[in-house]
């Protein structure tokens, strides 16, 4: 038996490569936005009696269309099944394309930190030298939150006694540090006390200099030493993966008379050292707190997904300066991605079929903002749009930096519930990886301009060719990609086709897309993805494995 349209599928292992196009029963595949290839099915008539050396685990599984050779689908074998019946004898393939290679590592990540939890006393040359998160005793309005090192009064003090605390949040992640920044304030003016920021190596006491050293007083001051400028990136063991920071007396001995003899940090931010989507360290450009998301992914593909190629990876810059993005307990880089688009919520990525390098070509690009296909519903249409999915209220909840659970709500104009007097809110938690006061504004106002308008979301059926106004020509179902589709004959409004930009109404965006041999057509999900058992179990896994979240 062999597929009715001009499509061949092939399989490759490390040790053959067959196209089997004439044994292929049936065929399913696609895609999602963001995601890029999803998920294919590969139904083969052929015996059970022997292990095809074309069918292994981890094999690779392409889709070529036969008209001129591209591929439609790629990715790689991860199911054989088998099955034996009426029918005949069976082989069930299921591949995963290139996004399934963002959830192959669980790993800590730390790109920027600014919470104090992480910073643990390590030094105890001084005995009764205090420690720890609190209110700064310098902010007059009592509310700001910061690092407090302290000699208490009547504590026996000589030169050199001292009290530190460390940072080994990029030692356990494998990573370096590029740029350690803080304001520091104190409670007494003297030149026999200093504030110290000193980078190691592990730990190690023997590795290390002081980055930056500020002596008291009552104005305070700021920091911001940098990799290469303060301290070294040379090969291990002398690159740097620790901060401390240290208060310490360099006076006669004696005893504290005050309890004024405190050192407050707050604003305190560690970044660690970025790798481009090739891996290659970037060792200058560390002069805000702050990390772009395209500089995230860019350093997870040059890191953590070495499947997908670097070289020729198209990563759009964007402009919203992070603060907070942190996983010492450990995060695959496909919860990375997502927290990136909760906020840059007008972007996406994607991952596509292998470049010569055989690894999958990768995109993190703009949404689409324009229409790409002209379409209708000649071949069926099943609208999901509900008001249910409308919401004027947001809670966004997370942990400061300090480890307390705090909530921000953000509100928006929604009309439809503003009429009828409804107030509708919902939550988004952002745990302790990601909080911080402007991300969870951001990431509220996203949610809610998600929220505003009723779409009239649905999936629709295309079984022929449909206008690609990017390509200026007829393509078939199963070659259309993510973009901006125009849908004609859902609303009898005489200017309801005159939309460029998505409007809910008549021009929607393509989220994913489905496309099944049997039927010579593709299902487009459009504007949100159709409900499915599958997606709901995933949800369920994801709150199970973050039951902080």
């Amino acid at each position: 038996m062999s597929l009715p349209i001009p499509l061949t599928v092939r399989l490759s292992t490390t040790s053959t490569d067959m196209h089997i196009g004439a044994q292929v029963r049936d065929l399913t595949f696609g895609w999602t936005d963001p995601g890029g290839y999803a998920s294919c099915r590969v139904s083969l008539d052929r015996p059970l009696s022997l292990q095809p050396a074309e069918i292994a685990y981890y094999g690779t599984l392409t889709v070529h269309d036969a008209r001129n050779g591209t591929t439609v689908w790629e990715g790689r074998l991860e199911d054989p099944g088998r099955s034996a019946g009426r029918d005949g004898q069976v082989w069930d393939l299921a591949a995963l394309g290139g996004k399934a290679h963002t959830q192959d590592r669980t790993l800590p990540l730390l790109y920027v930190d600014g919470g104090y939890s992480p910073w643990q006393r390590v030094d105890n040359a001084t005995p009764g030298g205090q420690d720890g998160t609190s209110v700064d005793p310098g902010d007059a309005a009592g509310l700001r939150q910061a690092l407090v090192l302290r000699f208490p009064q009547a504590l026996a003090v000589s030169s050199g006694s001292r009290v530190v605390v460390r940072h080994s949040g990029a030692q356990a992640a494998g990573q370096k540090i590029a740029r350690v920044s803080y304001t520091w304030d104190a409670g007494i003016t003297s030149p026999n006390l200093t504030v110290q920021l000193v980078t190691r190596t592990d730990g190690n006491v023997g590795t290390g200099e002081v980055a930056s050293t500020q002596t008291w007083t009552t104005a305070g001051g700021s920091a911001s030493p940098t990799v290469v400028t303060n301290f070294p990136n040379n090969p291990s063991p002398t690159w740097r993966n620790t901060a401390e920071f240290w208060i310490q007396y360099a006076g006669g001995a004696g005893t504290v008379t005050a309890d004024t003899w405190w050192a407050s940090l707050y604003n305190v931010s560690l970044r660690t050292m970025l790798l481009t989507a090739t891996g290659t360290e970037i060792t200058t450009g560390y002069a805000a707190p702050t990390v772009l998301a395209s500089e995230v992914v860019a350093d997870l593909l040059g890191r953590v997904l070495t499947g997908f190629d670097g070289s020729t990876a198209i990563i759009a810059t964007t402009s919203y300066g992070i603060d907070q993005l942190a996983y010492p307990d450990g995060v695959t880089p496909e919860k990375v991605l997502q927290d990136l688009l909760a906020l840059e919520a007008g972007y996406t990525w994607r991952a596509w079929e292998r470049t010569a390098s055989g690894k999958f070509r990768f995109e993190w690009t703009p949404v689409p903002n324009t229409v790409r296909y002209e379409a209708d519903v000649v071949d069926g249409y099943d609208s999901q749009g509900s008001a249910d999915g409308l919401y004027n209220q947001v809670t966004v909840r997370g942990r400061d930096l300090s480890g307390r659970v705090l909530t921000l709500t953000r509100t928006a104009t929604v009309p439809a519930l503003d009429a009828a007097g409804l107030v509708r809110q919902g939550q988004v938690d952002l745990g302790d990886e990601v909080w911080s006061t402007a991300a969870a504004q951001r990431v509220g106002d996203a949610w809610l301009a998600a929220r505003q308008y009723p779409p009239n979301a649905g999936r629709l059926r295309i079984s022929g060719p449909v206008l690609d106004l990017t390509t200026h020509r007829y393509v078939m179902p199963w070659e259309i990609r993510p973009g901006l589709i125009r849908v004609r004959g859902i609303l009898p409004r005489p200017d309801a086709l005159n939309a460029t930009s998505r409007d809910g109404v008549t021009v929607f965006r393509i989220v994913a897309a489905e496309y099944r041999a049997s039927d010579a057509a593709a299902t487009l999900d459009l504007d949100s993805p159709a409900p499915s058992v599958p997606q709901a179990l995933a949800d369920l896994a994801r709150a199970v494995s973050n039951p902080r979240r």
